[in-house]
């Protein structure tokens, strides 16, 4: 038997093995022995007739339908021999039988890149800090009230707390005024305006070279929004009971604003941690994995957009544009992740199972269980272990979230 490993483009390598008729021959003799299982003919039973007949009136089909098998399990030999990290499926792209009883499988597969880590314990990052502010708070509280809201009907919209139905184009529409997704120029030309009036709307146009279309509209209804007051009843109302006074409601709000400005601080070191490794390492990535990824992103577009029309005609082709960057970012921050989990000797302890399994509030045991039967999960608390120590490592200057400046 010989085989020959040829490096072709980035992580792609070409295995091609030879074997001879001798080194066939076990191989077909175990093709011949799962087959007799299933072959019967007239005068034997099935699974009784003599090897030297099926080798006589099978022998050719039998042999070549052996060859698929015989290539796997020999590139499996070899790939273990050779040490080849093989990632994805290979693919056997050419079986070549010789007259002398040899074949040769040429073998495509991918394997994970090699390359040497840089300095990834000397970054630096800057913490983004918000301390919770009263206004903070009080827009919480507003928004809550304005969701209970009730409407009065109205003569005049005379400020932007009103919700204006009109007609434009032959279509009736209705906006409120407070609403930050609203045209600028809308809202303008619908603020201080009565039932009944008509007047003009330019809309804004992204071509600066063509001229904005401008559209008559009338107002046929003007609703006022009157919010909801902030007392103890209006609390215990949408809390459920949880909470019984404006004052626990507001330190509840205080303290999930806080919980979330530390998310969002975290969030904003980590990604300056990933753009810094992945841009400091270069080197080629197998596009079995960047597919694979791709395709994760895909599925999780098309359930945050599900129901959206034409969603159900989409593909990952059509979105491979915007997709492949993500997805390359993704896997060279994977790749580089795990050499460093390596680098530093990560593991995950017990007293980590037992911190998880309070964050993600499931009994221990019952997270020992999810992990014993799902990798991904062990995968995880590494990579969050990995996160960790190289933000630990980082100078971290934190900087006010505003502004960008630092912190004296």
């Amino acid at each position: 038997m010989d085989q020959l490993i040829t490096a072709l483009e980035g992580c792609t390598r070409e295995v091609r093995i030879t074997l001879s008729a001798t080194d066939l021959k076990p191989h077909y003799n175990d093709a011949y022995a799962k087959a007799q299982k299933s072959i019967s003919l007239p005068g034997f039973r099935k699974g009784k007739v003599p090897l030297p007949t099926i080798k006589q009136r099978f022998g050719k089909q039998v042999e070549a339908e052996a060859l698929e098998t015989i290539a796997d399990t020999e590139f499996k030999r070899v790939a273990l021999a050779e040490k080849l990290a093989v990632v994805g499926n290979p693919a056997l792209t050419n079986i070549e039988e010789s007259a002398d009883g040899s074949v040769v499988f040429t073998i495509l597969c991918e394997v994970m890149p090699e390359f040497d880590l840089g300095d990834y314990r000397s970054l630096s990052v800057n913490r983004p800090v918000r301390p919770v502010s009263e206004e903070d708070v009080q827009e919480e509280i507003d928004r809550l009230c304005l969701r209970a809201a009730t409407f009065e009907t109205a003569e005049e919209s005379s400020d932007a707390m009103h919700v204006v139905t009109f007609t434009m184009d032959g279509k009736e529409e209705r906006v409120f005024l407070d609403d930050d997704q609203v045209d600028m120029h809308l809202r303008n030309s619908l603020t201080n305006k009565k039932v009944g009036d008509t007047t003009q709307y330019t809309a804004e146009t992204q071509d600066e070279q063509s001229e904005p279309p401008t559209y008559e509209i009338t107002i046929t209804d003007i609703q006022k929004v009157v919010p909801a007051e902030f007392t103890n009843s209006f609390v215990e109302t949408i809390t459920g009971g949880r909470f019984t006074t404006t004052e626990d409601l507001r330190n509840d709000i205080e303290t999930q604003l806080h919980d979330y400005f530390q998310r969002t601080s975290r969030n904003a070191v980590e990604n300056q941690v990933v753009e810094q490794l992945v841009g400091m390492h270069s080197f080629d990535i197998p596009h079995s994995l960047v597919h694979s990824v791709m395709h994760q992103l895909f599925e999780d577009f098309k359930k945050r957009n599900e129901g959206a029309p034409g969603i159900d005609q989409l593909t990952a082709h059509d979105l491979e544009d915007e997709l492949k960057p993500s997805a390359e970012r993704i896997v060279r921050w994977e790749l580089i992740r795990n050499k460093i989990v390596d680098a530093e000797q990560l593991e995950v302890a017990d007293s980590d199972l037992g911190d998880a399994a309070e964050k993600y509030g499931i009994p221990e045991d019952q997270f020992r269980m999810l992990m014993r039967q799902n990798r991904q999960v062990m995968d995880q608390l590494l990579a969050e272990k990995a996160m960790t120590a190289l933000i630990d490592y980082a100078v971290v200057t934190d900087v006010d979230a505003d502004t960008q400046q630092p912190i004296v």
